[in-house]
Protein backbone atom coordinates (compact mmCIF):
# COMPACT_ATOMS: atom_id res chain seq x y z
CA UNK A 1 0.00 0.00 0.00
CA UNK A 2 2.86 2.42 0.70
CA UNK A 3 3.57 2.52 -3.03
CA UNK A 4 0.40 4.51 -3.76
CA UNK A 5 2.20 7.82 -4.23
CA UNK A 6 -0.50 9.74 -6.10
CA UNK A 7 -2.64 10.42 -3.02
CA UNK A 8 -2.34 14.18 -2.87
CA UNK A 9 -1.84 16.48 0.05
CA UNK A 10 0.78 14.51 1.96
CA UNK A 11 4.52 14.78 1.78
CA UNK A 12 5.11 11.21 2.82
CA UNK A 13 2.63 8.55 1.77
CA UNK A 14 2.70 5.65 4.19
CA UNK A 15 0.50 2.96 5.60
CA UNK A 16 -1.05 5.24 8.21
CA UNK A 17 -1.99 7.90 5.63
CA UNK A 18 -3.65 5.31 3.40
CA UNK A 19 -5.40 3.77 6.40
CA UNK A 20 -6.87 7.16 7.31
CA UNK A 21 -7.96 7.63 3.70
CA UNK A 22 -9.62 4.21 3.79
CA UNK A 23 -11.65 5.22 6.84
CA UNK A 24 -12.52 8.59 5.30
CA UNK A 25 -13.79 6.86 2.16
CA UNK A 26 -15.74 4.41 4.33
CA UNK A 27 -17.31 7.26 6.28
CA UNK A 28 -18.41 8.98 3.07
CA UNK A 29 -20.33 5.85 2.04
CA UNK A 30 -22.38 5.40 5.21
CA UNK A 31 -26.10 6.07 4.61
CA UNK A 32 -27.26 9.20 6.39
CA UNK A 33 -23.73 10.55 6.93
CA UNK A 34 -23.15 13.49 4.58
CA UNK A 35 -20.26 15.97 4.29
CA UNK A 36 -21.45 18.14 7.18
CA UNK A 37 -22.10 15.32 9.66
CA UNK A 38 -18.92 13.57 8.48
CA UNK A 39 -16.80 16.60 9.34
CA UNK A 40 -18.61 16.97 12.65
CA UNK A 41 -17.75 13.38 13.54
CA UNK A 42 -14.08 13.82 12.61
CA UNK A 43 -13.93 17.09 14.56
CA UNK A 44 -15.28 15.37 17.69
CA UNK A 45 -13.24 12.16 17.37
CA UNK A 46 -9.98 13.54 15.96
CA UNK A 47 -9.75 11.43 12.78
CA UNK A 48 -11.83 9.28 10.44
CA UNK A 49 -10.28 6.15 11.93
CA UNK A 50 -11.18 7.29 15.45
CA UNK A 51 -14.83 7.67 14.38
CA UNK A 52 -15.04 3.93 13.72
CA UNK A 53 -13.28 3.07 16.98
CA UNK A 54 -15.48 5.31 19.14
CA UNK A 55 -18.11 3.77 21.40
CA UNK A 56 -21.68 3.79 20.09
CA UNK A 57 -22.99 5.65 23.13
CA UNK A 58 -20.47 8.44 22.52
CA UNK A 59 -21.33 8.68 18.82
CA UNK A 60 -25.04 8.95 19.63
CA UNK A 61 -24.41 12.15 21.60
CA UNK A 62 -22.62 13.92 18.74
CA UNK A 63 -24.94 16.59 17.22
CA UNK A 64 -26.75 15.35 14.11
CA UNK A 65 -25.77 11.68 14.52
CA UNK A 66 -28.21 10.03 16.91
CA UNK A 67 -28.78 6.31 17.44
CA UNK A 68 -29.41 5.49 13.76
CA UNK A 69 -26.25 7.23 12.59
CA UNK A 70 -24.19 5.63 15.35
CA UNK A 71 -25.55 2.17 14.48
CA UNK A 72 -24.70 2.69 10.79
CA UNK A 73 -21.14 3.70 11.71
CA UNK A 74 -20.65 0.71 13.98
CA UNK A 75 -21.93 -1.53 11.19
CA UNK A 76 -19.10 -0.22 8.95
CA UNK A 77 -21.29 -0.54 5.88
CA UNK A 78 -18.95 1.53 3.69
CA UNK A 79 -15.80 -0.55 4.21
CA UNK A 80 -16.15 -2.78 1.14
CA UNK A 81 -16.92 0.16 -1.14
CA UNK A 82 -13.85 2.00 0.21
CA UNK A 83 -11.61 -1.00 -0.41
CA UNK A 84 -12.92 -1.34 -3.97
CA UNK A 85 -12.40 2.36 -4.62
CA UNK A 86 -8.80 2.26 -3.42
CA UNK A 87 -8.15 -0.50 -5.93
CA UNK A 88 -9.80 1.53 -8.69
CA UNK A 89 -7.89 4.75 -8.03
CA UNK A 90 -4.60 2.83 -7.94
CA UNK A 91 -5.33 1.24 -11.31
CA UNK A 92 -6.75 4.40 -12.94
CA UNK A 93 -4.14 6.76 -11.44
CA UNK A 94 -6.79 9.04 -9.94
CA UNK A 95 -5.72 11.76 -7.55
CA UNK A 96 -7.55 11.66 -4.22
CA UNK A 97 -7.96 14.84 -2.22
CA UNK A 98 -9.30 14.55 1.34
CA UNK A 99 -10.87 17.80 2.54
CA UNK A 100 -7.86 18.20 4.84
CA UNK A 101 -5.39 18.19 1.93
CA UNK A 102 -3.59 21.46 1.09
CA UNK A 103 -4.30 20.69 -2.58
CA UNK A 104 -8.06 20.53 -1.99
CA UNK A 105 -9.70 23.58 -3.65
CA UNK A 106 -9.54 26.39 -1.10
CA UNK A 107 -12.66 28.02 -2.50
CA UNK A 108 -14.57 24.77 -2.00
CA UNK A 109 -13.31 24.41 1.58
CA UNK A 110 -15.16 27.61 2.43
CA UNK A 111 -18.59 26.03 1.95
CA UNK A 112 -20.18 24.03 4.73
CA UNK A 113 -21.20 21.03 2.63
CA UNK A 114 -17.99 20.61 0.63
CA UNK A 115 -17.22 16.93 -0.12
CA UNK A 116 -15.18 14.90 2.34
CA UNK A 117 -13.13 13.59 -0.60
CA UNK A 118 -12.59 14.74 -4.18
CA UNK A 119 -11.44 12.46 -6.99
CA UNK A 120 -9.40 14.19 -9.69
CA UNK A 121 -8.38 12.96 -13.13
CA UNK A 122 -5.77 15.25 -14.67
CA UNK A 123 -3.10 17.56 -13.33
CA UNK A 124 -4.58 21.05 -13.58
CA UNK A 125 -4.11 23.42 -10.64
CA UNK A 126 -7.20 23.39 -8.42
CA UNK A 127 -6.26 26.61 -6.64
CA UNK A 128 -5.53 29.03 -9.51
CA UNK A 129 -5.58 32.80 -9.13
CA UNK A 130 -8.97 33.13 -10.84
CA UNK A 131 -11.83 30.81 -11.73
CA UNK A 132 -15.02 31.38 -13.68
CA UNK A 133 -17.94 29.01 -14.18
CA UNK A 134 -19.73 29.14 -17.54
CA UNK A 135 -23.15 27.47 -17.45
CA UNK A 136 -26.41 27.56 -19.38
CA UNK A 137 -29.11 25.63 -21.14
CA UNK A 138 -28.54 22.20 -22.68
CA UNK A 139 -30.50 23.33 -25.75
CA UNK A 140 -28.66 26.50 -26.66
CA UNK A 141 -29.29 28.66 -29.70
CA UNK A 142 -26.49 29.49 -32.19
CA UNK A 143 -26.41 32.99 -30.68
CA UNK A 144 -25.93 31.52 -27.20
CA UNK A 145 -23.07 29.34 -28.40
CA UNK A 146 -21.39 32.38 -29.99
CA UNK A 147 -21.73 34.37 -26.76
CA UNK A 148 -20.22 31.47 -24.79
CA UNK A 149 -17.27 31.17 -27.18
CA UNK A 150 -16.60 34.90 -27.08
CA UNK A 151 -16.96 34.95 -23.30
CA UNK A 152 -14.37 32.20 -22.80
CA UNK A 153 -11.97 33.66 -25.39
CA UNK A 154 -12.30 37.11 -23.82
CA UNK A 155 -11.32 35.79 -20.40
CA UNK A 156 -8.02 34.37 -21.66
CA UNK A 157 -5.96 37.55 -20.97
CA UNK A 158 -7.10 37.43 -17.34
CA UNK A 159 -5.50 34.01 -16.60
CA UNK A 160 -8.86 32.62 -15.58
CA UNK A 161 -9.55 28.88 -15.39
CA UNK A 162 -12.88 27.86 -16.92
CA UNK A 163 -15.15 25.51 -14.95
CA UNK A 164 -18.32 23.80 -16.16
CA UNK A 165 -20.19 20.50 -16.04
CA UNK A 166 -19.43 18.74 -19.37
CA UNK A 167 -23.16 18.72 -20.17
CA UNK A 168 -24.82 19.32 -23.52
CA UNK A 169 -25.26 22.91 -24.61
CA UNK A 170 -23.40 25.85 -23.13
CA UNK A 171 -21.21 23.64 -20.89
CA UNK A 172 -19.57 21.74 -23.72
CA UNK A 173 -19.19 24.91 -25.82
CA UNK A 174 -17.26 26.46 -22.93
CA UNK A 175 -14.98 23.43 -22.54
CA UNK A 176 -14.31 23.12 -26.29
CA UNK A 177 -13.47 26.81 -26.60
CA UNK A 178 -11.16 26.66 -23.59
CA UNK A 179 -9.25 23.74 -25.15
CA UNK A 180 -9.01 25.58 -28.48
CA UNK A 181 -7.79 28.74 -26.77
CA UNK A 182 -5.36 26.79 -24.54
CA UNK A 183 -7.15 27.95 -21.39
CA UNK A 184 -7.10 25.52 -18.44
CA UNK A 185 -10.56 24.03 -18.04
CA UNK A 186 -12.07 21.76 -15.43
CA UNK A 187 -15.20 19.61 -15.70
CA UNK A 188 -17.14 18.74 -12.54
CA UNK A 189 -19.16 15.61 -13.28
CA UNK A 190 -22.15 13.90 -11.66
CA UNK A 191 -20.72 10.38 -11.83
CA UNK A 192 -17.56 8.46 -10.94
CA UNK A 193 -14.37 8.91 -12.93
CA UNK A 194 -14.67 5.45 -14.45
CA UNK A 195 -16.89 6.88 -17.18
CA UNK A 196 -17.81 10.02 -19.14
CA UNK A 197 -21.39 11.20 -19.43
CA UNK A 198 -22.70 12.00 -21.93
CA UNK A 199 -20.55 9.50 -23.83
CA UNK A 200 -20.59 11.80 -26.86
CA UNK A 201 -18.35 14.19 -24.93
CA UNK A 202 -15.59 11.65 -24.23
CA UNK A 203 -13.42 13.01 -27.05
CA UNK A 204 -13.69 16.51 -25.56
CA UNK A 205 -12.88 15.18 -22.09
CA UNK A 206 -9.81 13.39 -23.50
CA UNK A 207 -8.63 16.59 -25.19
CA UNK A 208 -9.16 18.52 -21.96
CA UNK A 209 -6.94 16.07 -20.07
CA UNK A 210 -4.29 16.09 -22.81
CA UNK A 211 -4.25 19.91 -22.66
CA UNK A 212 -3.66 19.90 -18.89
CA UNK A 213 -7.26 20.17 -17.75
CA UNK A 214 -9.07 17.89 -15.32
CA UNK A 215 -12.26 16.07 -14.41
CA UNK A 216 -13.46 16.24 -10.81
CA UNK A 217 -16.06 14.24 -8.89
CA UNK A 218 -17.04 13.41 -5.33
CA UNK A 219 -18.63 10.12 -6.43
CA UNK A 220 -17.20 6.61 -6.35
CA UNK A 221 -16.61 4.64 -9.53
CA UNK A 222 -19.61 2.56 -10.52
CA UNK A 223 -22.13 5.03 -9.08
CA UNK A 224 -25.33 4.70 -11.16
CA UNK A 225 -26.48 7.86 -12.94
CA UNK A 226 -29.36 9.53 -11.12
CA UNK A 227 -31.09 12.93 -11.56
CA UNK A 228 -30.43 13.84 -7.90
CA UNK A 229 -26.67 13.72 -8.47
CA UNK A 230 -26.65 16.67 -10.88
CA UNK A 231 -27.73 19.33 -8.34
CA UNK A 232 -25.08 17.89 -5.98
CA UNK A 233 -22.55 18.35 -8.78
CA UNK A 234 -23.74 21.94 -9.31
CA UNK A 235 -22.85 22.95 -5.74
CA UNK A 236 -19.23 21.92 -6.43
CA UNK A 237 -19.17 24.02 -9.61
CA UNK A 238 -20.54 26.99 -7.64
CA UNK A 239 -18.15 26.41 -4.74
CA UNK A 240 -15.03 26.26 -6.92
CA UNK A 241 -15.75 29.51 -8.79
CA UNK A 242 -15.01 33.15 -8.07
CA UNK A 243 -17.72 34.06 -10.58
CA UNK A 244 -20.50 32.13 -12.32
CA UNK A 245 -21.85 33.29 -15.70
CA UNK A 246 -25.25 32.10 -16.95
CA UNK A 247 -25.70 32.15 -20.74
CA UNK A 248 -29.23 31.26 -21.87
CA UNK A 249 -31.43 29.54 -19.34
CA UNK A 250 -35.09 28.81 -18.89
CA UNK A 251 -36.64 29.65 -15.53
CA UNK A 252 -35.93 26.09 -14.36
CA UNK A 253 -32.87 23.98 -15.00
CA UNK A 254 -29.41 23.02 -13.84
CA UNK A 255 -27.82 26.37 -14.64
CA UNK A 256 -30.40 28.17 -12.49
CA UNK A 257 -29.65 25.79 -9.63
CA UNK A 258 -25.93 26.52 -10.00
CA UNK A 259 -26.59 30.27 -10.06
CA UNK A 260 -28.84 30.16 -6.99
CA UNK A 261 -26.29 28.07 -5.08
CA UNK A 262 -23.45 30.38 -6.12
CA UNK A 263 -25.48 33.37 -4.88
CA UNK A 264 -26.08 31.62 -1.55
CA UNK A 265 -22.31 31.00 -1.29
CA UNK A 266 -21.72 34.73 -1.75
CA UNK A 267 -20.07 34.18 -5.13
CA UNK A 268 -20.41 36.77 -7.90
CA UNK A 269 -23.09 35.76 -10.41
CA UNK A 270 -23.49 37.28 -13.88
CA UNK A 271 -26.16 36.65 -16.49
CA UNK A 272 -26.48 37.53 -20.17
CA UNK A 273 -29.84 39.28 -20.71
CA UNK A 274 -32.32 38.42 -23.45
CA UNK A 275 -35.52 39.69 -24.99
CA UNK A 276 -38.63 39.75 -22.77
CA UNK A 277 -40.74 36.68 -23.44
CA UNK A 278 -37.82 34.68 -24.87
CA UNK A 279 -37.96 31.25 -23.18
CA UNK A 280 -34.20 30.81 -23.43
CA UNK A 281 -33.65 34.08 -21.54
CA UNK A 282 -36.29 33.77 -18.82
CA UNK A 283 -33.82 32.48 -16.24
CA UNK A 284 -31.13 35.08 -16.97
CA UNK A 285 -33.64 37.94 -16.91
CA UNK A 286 -35.09 36.61 -13.64
CA UNK A 287 -31.67 36.57 -11.98
CA UNK A 288 -30.89 40.12 -13.11
CA UNK A 289 -34.34 41.48 -12.21
CA UNK A 290 -34.14 39.99 -8.71
CA UNK A 291 -30.62 41.31 -8.11
CA UNK A 292 -29.13 37.83 -7.93
CA UNK A 293 -26.88 38.42 -10.93
CA UNK A 294 -25.08 41.29 -12.55
CA UNK A 295 -25.85 42.04 -16.19
CA UNK A 296 -23.06 41.09 -18.56
CA UNK A 297 -22.73 41.11 -22.33
CA UNK A 298 -19.09 40.11 -22.74
CA UNK A 299 -15.93 39.09 -20.91
CA UNK A 300 -15.05 42.73 -20.31
CA UNK A 301 -18.10 43.09 -18.07
CA UNK A 302 -16.91 40.11 -16.02
CA UNK A 303 -13.37 41.46 -15.77
CA UNK A 304 -14.58 44.89 -14.63
CA UNK A 305 -17.06 43.40 -12.16
CA UNK A 306 -14.33 41.23 -10.63
CA UNK A 307 -11.59 43.93 -10.80
CA UNK A 308 -9.61 41.61 -13.05
CA UNK A 309 -9.08 44.42 -15.57
CA UNK A 310 -7.02 46.13 -12.86
CA UNK A 311 -5.05 42.97 -12.18
CA UNK A 312 -6.68 42.70 -8.75
CA UNK A 313 -8.55 39.49 -7.80
CA UNK A 314 -11.86 40.33 -6.15
CA UNK A 315 -11.54 38.76 -2.72
CA UNK A 316 -13.00 39.65 0.62
CA UNK A 317 -10.61 41.02 3.20
CA UNK A 318 -9.90 38.57 6.02
CA UNK A 319 -11.42 39.41 9.35
CA UNK A 320 -8.68 39.27 11.94
CA UNK A 321 -9.37 37.20 15.02
CA UNK A 322 -8.60 38.66 18.43
CA UNK A 323 -6.21 36.76 20.66
CA UNK A 324 -8.77 36.20 23.37
CA UNK A 325 -11.02 34.40 20.85
CA UNK A 326 -8.42 31.71 20.24
CA UNK A 327 -8.37 28.27 21.78
CA UNK A 328 -5.01 27.24 23.31
CA UNK A 329 -4.24 25.06 20.27
CA UNK A 330 -5.16 27.86 17.83
CA UNK A 331 -2.97 30.33 19.75
CA UNK A 332 -0.08 27.85 19.58
CA UNK A 333 -0.40 27.67 15.80
CA UNK A 334 -0.81 31.43 15.39
CA UNK A 335 2.28 32.08 17.50
CA UNK A 336 4.29 29.72 15.27
CA UNK A 337 3.09 31.61 12.20
CA UNK A 338 3.65 35.10 13.60
CA UNK A 339 5.86 37.05 11.22
CA UNK A 340 6.66 34.06 8.99
CA UNK A 341 4.88 31.58 6.74
CA UNK A 342 5.71 27.97 7.57
CA UNK A 343 5.50 24.52 6.00
CA UNK A 344 3.09 21.98 7.48
CA UNK A 345 6.01 19.83 8.64
CA UNK A 346 7.52 22.80 10.52
CA UNK A 347 4.22 23.37 12.29
CA UNK A 348 4.06 19.68 13.13
CA UNK A 349 7.44 19.88 14.84
CA UNK A 350 6.90 23.28 16.47
CA UNK A 351 3.45 22.58 17.93
CA UNK A 352 3.95 18.93 18.85
CA UNK A 353 0.33 18.26 17.80
CA UNK A 354 -0.66 14.94 16.18
CA UNK A 355 -0.80 15.14 12.36
CA UNK A 356 -4.55 14.49 12.17
CA UNK A 357 -5.29 17.10 14.84
CA UNK A 358 -3.07 19.75 13.24
CA UNK A 359 -4.59 19.11 9.81
CA UNK A 360 -8.11 19.51 11.17
CA UNK A 361 -7.22 22.66 13.14
CA UNK A 362 -5.60 24.29 10.09
CA UNK A 363 -8.69 23.56 8.01
CA UNK A 364 -10.99 25.05 10.65
CA UNK A 365 -8.72 28.11 11.01
CA UNK A 366 -8.67 28.58 7.25
CA UNK A 367 -12.47 28.53 7.16
CA UNK A 368 -12.43 31.17 9.94
CA UNK A 369 -10.02 33.23 7.76
CA UNK A 370 -7.32 33.08 10.43
CA UNK A 371 -4.75 31.38 8.20
CA UNK A 372 -4.25 30.97 4.47
CA UNK A 373 -3.15 27.76 2.75
CA UNK A 374 -0.56 28.42 0.03
CA UNK A 375 0.79 26.01 -2.62
CA UNK A 376 3.34 23.51 -1.29
CA UNK A 377 1.64 23.02 2.11
CA UNK A 378 2.73 26.49 3.27
CA UNK A 379 0.55 28.30 5.80
CA UNK A 380 0.34 32.05 6.39
CA UNK A 381 -1.04 33.89 9.41
CA UNK A 382 -3.74 36.28 8.14
CA UNK A 383 -4.27 38.04 11.45
CA UNK A 384 -0.71 39.21 12.02
CA UNK A 385 0.87 38.93 8.55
Amino acid sequence: MAEITYISGYRFVNFFVILELFYLLSLSQIPGIGPISGKTLISHCGSAEAVFREKKRVLEKIPGIGSMGAAAIRHESGAQAAENELKFIEKAQIRVLPYTSPEYPVRLKQILDSPLVLFVKGRTELNPLRTCGIVGTRKNTPEGALIARNMVSGLKPHACHIISGLAFGIDIVAHKTAVEEQIPTLAVVAHGLDMVYPLRHKSVADKMLEAGGAMVSELFSGTPLHPDLFPRRNRIVAGMCDAVVVIESMIRGGSMITAQIAHSYDRDVFAVPGKPGDKMSEGCNFLIKNLKAGLCENAGDIARGMNWDLGIPKTKQPQTTLLFDLTPEEKLIMDCLKGKSRHFDELLLSTGLPMSRLTLLLLEMEMKQMVNSLPGKIYKNLAFG
